[in-house]
């Protein structure tokens, strides 16, 4: 965390060297970034970010972070790398004009919907035990950005993906076990439900804060530093 603050502390006093020029249009949201987050479940981890924009309505994600999980009868962690293909577009650019009973109905940019899909591979290890496994699914994140891309950014989205529990493997009644506690991979469907706050110091840098819930595990809070480009 030392470390995460030192970075942080740099950061700003780099951009407080920087002209503050935030003077895009307010709905002009950046999908080209690379952010680092402090994340806190049960413990405090670190996670890496890059958002790069492709031609059109595309961009692409890739991300890399840790979460620390304390159960009763285990304690370990989670990696987690993510690769996803996004698209977004505004609201009024998707329904451009509404027509009932001959009126147009003209709807502004008021936010930006997006859509990501792609693949993320979690690795679980947990030191005391030996235990060490990996496995990879199909994740899907859908969203809305709003506020205003030169101050106050906020962002609510879903996360859909197959997820896993580290749990202690059950011996068969009739069955002879090793002595040795041995554990495997319950595997669950989740959905996390997220909300999450972007304040854009100047044209470059930005500082975030999320939070989001998740049916199977803790909820998750992240506060994080990007850079724009």
């Amino acid at each position: 965390m030392k470390n995460l603050f030192t970075i942080l502390l740099f950061s700003f006093s780099l951009n407080a060297l920087v002209e503050d020029d935030t003077s895009r249009e307010e709905n002009y949201y950046k999908y080209n970034y690379l952010g680092i987050d402090a994340i806190s479940t049960e413990n405090t981890e670190i996670g890496v970010r890059m958002s790069l924009s492709l031609p059109g309505p595309l961009y692409l994600i890739l991300e890399r972070k840790t979460e620390g999980v304390n159960e009763e009868i285990n304690d370990y962690e989670r990696i987690i790398d993510g690769i996803r293909l996004g698209v977004h577009a505004g609201i009024g650019d998707i329904f451009s004009s509404m027509s009932a009973s001959g009126i147009s109905l003209e709807i502004k940019n008021i936010f930006d919907v997006y859509t990501e899909f792609g693949i993320k591979n979690v690795e679980f290890d947990d030191k005391d035990n030996s235990f060490l496994e990996d496995e990879a699914q199909a994740n899907l994140i859908a969203g809305i950005r709003f506020g205003n891309s030169n101050g106050w950014e906020g962002k609510f989205f879903v996360d859909y993906s197959k997820d896993f529990n580290v749990v202690q493997k059950e011996c068969p009644s009739e069955a002879v076990c090793p002595a040795v506690v041995e554990f495997e991979l319950e595997e669950k469907s989740d959905q996390r439900l997220g909300a999450g706050v972007l304040y854009n110091i100047n044209k470059y840098s930005a500082v975030t804060l999320e939070i989001s819930s998740s049916k199977i595990l803790d909820n998750n809070f992240k506060l994080g530093y990007q850079i724009n480009f």
